[in-house]
């Protein structure tokens, strides 16, 4: 009866550790390496966006200063639309201050509308 119980209980070891010997013989990638480059990883701020397609606000403020600069506007129109891009420049600073260093998502997409406001009302600013 000691046979029959010690094969039983040799039988039972033999199946139990069997998964754990077939996993130590197939190559498996460890948690903390990366199984490959991840299907969300990009350059830009939103997954699916590059860089090239999402610009920097800060970015932006600098190419409508250029184009202020090189006097694509005249008179008053240009003495306002220099103030609300100082606005939007400081604004900007602000929410960059707030979250130290950081420029939030809903912050970069709040300037942008500002942006895009101030070039749809002054066409000739358009980069």
């Amino acid at each position: 009866m000691n046979l029959i119980k010690s094969a039983a209980i040799a039988a039972i070891g033999l199946v139990i550790a069997s998964p754990c010997l077939a996993q130590t013989a197939v190559a498996q990638p460890s948690v903390a390496e990366p199984a490959g480059p991840s299907p969300l990883a990009n350059d830009g701020p939103y997954a699916g966006t590059s860089q090239s397609d999402f610009y920097h606000p800060a970015d932006r403020i600098k190419q409508i200063q250029a184009a202020l600069q090189n006097g694509a506007l005249a008179g008053p129109s240009a003495r306002h639309a220099a103030a609300q891009l100082t606005a939007i420049s400081q604004d900007l600073k602000y929410r960059i201050a707030r979250h130290n260093g950081d420029l939030r998502d809903w912050d970069r997409e709040l300037i942008n509308q500002k942006l895009d406001a101030l070039v749809k009302q002054y066409p000739a600013l358009r980069t």
